[in-house]
């Protein structure tokens, strides 16, 4: 018997990516562990193709669903022991231009819920994850205890007792982290950076888009001028190179209308930065209700006294945060381990 953590792309620097990893080093010690994709940058990742040559039916599969997959029809077809699914919600299409990849890919994702039935145990990153796939899906009922929520990777897992206290005196370097997607509002981020460019406010962007892809999601003038007021890119870096680089970072901020849960703004939490968000609904599991948004995104004021506010009550927040995330782990891992005994 073993665990086959499956997604049709696993590549590194992506959500899905890391999320798989996290789960094969949690489940190997249950039994043992491989990892499957249609598509992977990744070392060790075994094809598809090359499986399906070997499947056995006593095996578990553990289904990373996050996008449309070419290989869905064939993998749901396939017997096993049983089958667990983990839903990382999906961007909705509205965002994409209308008849692109992305739109068509997020749109038959959707659509294709309705054929992810008779799974022994339903994982959503969030509730608003859950709501969005019980939506699509073409069956009465779910019970409960067979659709949980639990986070998709780890996290506080070391002990921290301090964080980097900080004022507007001196220069303030917030971050983003991610992709340039639409629905990121990246482009915004960016206006806000060069309207308070002169107000002790630094910004970095780390994200999986190239320079080339960058330029041409943000137009060749805006890009020169955030580069003038100081904005730093960074494109592509490895883990370790992210690492360092965020070091010297003191507040996550991200404008994104849409997130199934953001893990970049979890590990800022972590690392006693406070964050920045406009009130994402994947939030509510895991946030306090005393936590403060950014409610005007052109306001540099609003986002100084919000980032005050939380700065203020950071530990109290992340050790609420903390134990909500280790909540989640534990009853989402008993119920793994209750399924598969």
């Amino acid at each position: 018997m073993k665990f086959i953590i499956y997604s049709q792309n696993l590549v590194s620097m992506d959500g899905v990516g890391n999320s798989s990893i996290y789960f094969k080093n949690l489940l190997k010690n249950f039994a043992d562990t491989e990892l499957v994709a249609h598509y992977s940058n990744i070392n060790g990742v075994i094809s598809f193709n090359d499986y399906i040559k070997k499947h056995n039916p006593n095996n578990i599969l553990f289904y990373h669903y996050s996008i449309e997959d070419i290989n869905l029809n064939l993998l749901i077809k396939l017997k096993f022991k049983k089958r667990i699914i983990y839903f990382h919600g999906i961007t909705p299409p509205k965002f994409f231009p209308y008849g692109s990849d992305l739109f068509n890919s997020c749109k038959k994702g959707l659509s294709d819920i309705n054929n992810l039935i008779d799974f022994d145990l339903y994982i959503a990153n969030s509730t608003e994850s859950k709501n969005q796939f019980l939506k699509r899906f073409n069956k009465n009922f779910i019970a409960s205890n067979d659709f949980i929520i639990m986070p998709p990777i780890n996290l506080f897992s070391s002990e921290k007792t301090y964080y980097k206290n900080k004022s507007f005196k001196s220069d303030l370097n917030f971050y983003y982290c991610g992709t340039m997607s639409n629905h990121k509002n990246v482009n915004l981020l960016v206006n806000l950076y060069n309207k308070n460019a002169n107000n002790n406010f630094k910004l970095s962007i780390f994200t999986s888009f190239s320079k080339e892809d960058s330029l041409s999601y943000l137009g060749e003038n805006k890009y020169t001028e955030s580069l003038k007021n100081g904005l730093k890119y960074y494109h592509k870096l490895c883990d370790q190179d992210m690492k360092r680089n965020l070091l010297n970072m003191n507040c996550f901020i991200t404008l994104s209308l849409h997130e199934g849960f953001c893990i970049p703004l979890f590990n800022a939490i972590d690392d006693f930065n406070p964050v920045l968000t406009l009130p994402l609904k994947c939030l509510n599991d895991y946030f306090p209700k005393e936590y403060k948004y950014i409610s005007s995104i052109d306001n540099f004021k609003n986002v100084k006294d919000t980032y005050f506010y939380n700065l203020e009550h950071l530990n109290e927040f992340r050790d609420y945060i903390k134990e909500k995330v280790k909540k989640f782990t534990k009853i989402g891992l008993h119920h793994i381990v209750d399924k598969i005994s």
